[in-house]
């Protein structure tokens, strides 16, 4: 897995992944995640679009992101490309994370 971090601005961090995320490197990413919000982010764009497989401890990490932005006023906004990783399909997961095909509608959502 490869991560990459980029401020779109004052309030904003793009985090673009890449590769798989299971519990062998989930707490990297759990560590880059809480970094962005540390350094002063409150919105997370959550890039996923070039993620292969994500298991469920990536998907309590991307929870757990997401609650930890709500703290601090902000949101996270999931890209997850042309087909959602199969683990978004579990029955309401799409009303804890909100989740967009493309980088301009997450951050639409986030406005």
């Amino acid at each position: 897995m490869t991560v990459r971090a980029d401020a779109l601005d004052a309030e904003t961090t793009l985090v673009a992944i890449a590769g798989e995320i299971t519990f062998s490197n989930v707490n990297g990413l759990g560590r880059e995640l809480a970094g962005a919000l540390q350094a002063g982010a409150r919105n997370l764009v959550i890039d996923l679009s070039a993620v292969e497989f994500i298991d469920s401890s990536g998907l309590s990490t991307l929870l757990s992101a997401s609650s930890q932005a709500r703290e601090r006023g902000g949101a996270v906004a999931l890209v997850h490309g042309e087909r959602p990783p199969s683990i978004f399909r579990f029955r309401g997961v799409e009303r804890l994370l909100a989740l967009y095909e493309n980088r301009d509608e997450a951050l639409a959502g986030l406005r």
